[in-house]
């Protein structure tokens, strides 16, 4: 199976267990089973039938070891402790399904009592760190249905709306374009993590936007579309699944949920637009929109929350999970495009070519890219091999005559005199190398 093949199963698994993972379903063990009552197409594997338990493993491997967990062929066994063995970790599991409300200090000496789990193997300590990173063991306290969605996201990142909205033409050099405004909404404080106008309202320019909400507020556990062509890449799905956020899109036609970007947006055009005009240039636009956020929408007191969004927001920033090191987001919001190296060790990425190690020839690798970089000589694309990096690709600049067709095989040159000749196999030459030696 591909990379390619790897990452669509694991996206299929992601999307099976998000709602438990990320709190939209309350009761886990239901949840599973109704999703288990009728065969489920998986790539690769076409319609098969999944049992809870598979589900529940999967939930498992995830907040273990990440989304690169959910590939077929991951092992398992990575990093796990061996004082959870698989046996007391089914019996808590057992225990917490079979009673929801009981206590997870109640659960410990139960297990003990029952000889299942020895205190001098697992510590009261470890245990509750364990039950911690188990939603699959969170109760649902009683509230089931519309009551518990009512108050389900009063806590900020746990999900944020995105939307966009025609917004004004305005010149762009001789002539007038139309804009979007691309905004990010964290649903329980109303704040906006970033938003800005743009003349397009592609993916590209969604991530950028999502990028530089998720460095400036934190990691959201959920992000709410609709069924948007830009909403449904995978690409996308894979950036969100790098830092464990869910991508859950709205029923067609339905337009419960929207309520608050709807709101945030007749404020935009009641108390922003109304008050700019249209000579504006797109840069000047967004200094504006980005100063009456700061200055105004976000201090003034939010009818339904009784304090401003920000009040509101910082109250609560002990529950912001940053990505910590810029490096690390900038490689999980990289473009992400399966290729074929050649028998020759080359590879092309929208229409460049780049050539990489002969030890890589005949290997299928993930290139991971920023679309500036591809066609610029010195900037090499870092490629992967089941995640793992195994090397770079570099451009090669070829002159206009070298693009003629040439004879195909391989760049191996070898002597071919008789034996005893003095002279000596060369060596292999790359690519670059062979083209530039036929230019001579």
């Amino acid at each position: 199976m591909d990379e390619k093949k790897r990452q669509e199963v694991a996206l299929k698994r992601f999307a099976l267990i998000s709602p438990v993972l990320n709190g939209f379903e309350q009761n886990a063990a239901a949840y599973f089973r109704s999703a288990c009552e009728q065969p489920i197409d998986m790539p690769h594997y076409g319609m098969r039938e999944y049992s809870p338990k598979t589900l529940r493993k999967w939930l498992n491997d995830y907040n273990r070891h990440g989304f690169d967990a959910l590939k077929p062929g991951f092992r398992s066994d990575r990093g796990t402790s061996r004082k959870m063995t698989p046996e007391l970790e089914r019996a808590i599991l057992d225990k917490m399904e079979a009673f929801p409300r009981m206590k997870g200090s109640v659960v410990y000496d139960q297990l003990v009592e029952e000889g299942k789990l020895s205190p001098a193997d697992l510590s009261r300590s470890t245990f509750y760190r364990y039950l911690a990173n188990q939603p699959l063991l969170k109760s649902s306290g009683g509230e089931t249905g519309e009551e518990t969605k009512r108050f389900a996201y009063k806590f900020i990142n746990e999900l944020w709306q995105a939307d966009v909205m025609h917004g004004p033409r305005i010149k762009d050099g001789r002539r007038k374009r139309e804009t979007y405004l691309i905004c990010f909404l964290d649903d329980a404080s109303r704040l906006v993590p970033y938003s800005g106008f743009a003349f397009k309202q592609d993916f590209l320019t969604l991530r950028h936007f999502l990028k530089e909400a998720v460095l400036r507020r934190g990691k959201p556990k959920m992000l709410y579309t609709d069924n948007a062509k830009i909403y449904r890449t995978q690409q996308l799905a894979l950036i969100c699944a790098g830092f464990g956020c869910s991508v859950v899109h709205a029923r067609p036609f339905h337009a419960a949920g929207k309520g608050k970007q709807e709101r945030f947006f007749r404020t935009v055009r009641t108390r922003f637009l109304s008050t700019i005009n249209t000579e504006l240039s797109l840069e000047e636009m967004n200094e504006r929109y980005w100063r009456w956020l700061d200055e105004d929408y976000h201090r003034k007191e939010h009818s339904a929350l009784g304090k401003s969004p920000l009040e509101y927001f910082m109250e609560q920033a002990d529950r912001i999970e940053h990505l910590g090191d810029p490096a690390v987001a900038d490689a999980l919001f990289l473009l992400r495009v399966t290729r074929k190296v050649r028998s020759n060790a080359t590879l092309q990425v929208n229409n460049a070519i780049y050539e990489t190690d002969f030890s890589l020839a005949g290997s299928t690798v993930e290139v991971r890219y920023e679309p500036d970089w591809v066609g610029q000589p010195h900037r090499k694309l870092p490629l992967y091999v089941d995640s793992v990096h195994v090397g770079e690709a570099s451009f090669v600049q070829l002159h206009d005559n070298a693009l003629r067709r040439r004879p195909t095989g391989n760049l191996s040159v070898e002597s071919t005199s008789g034996e005893g000749s003095d002279s000596q196999p060369c060596s292999k030459l790359s690519y670059s190398q062979a083209v530039k030696g036929a230019e001579d």
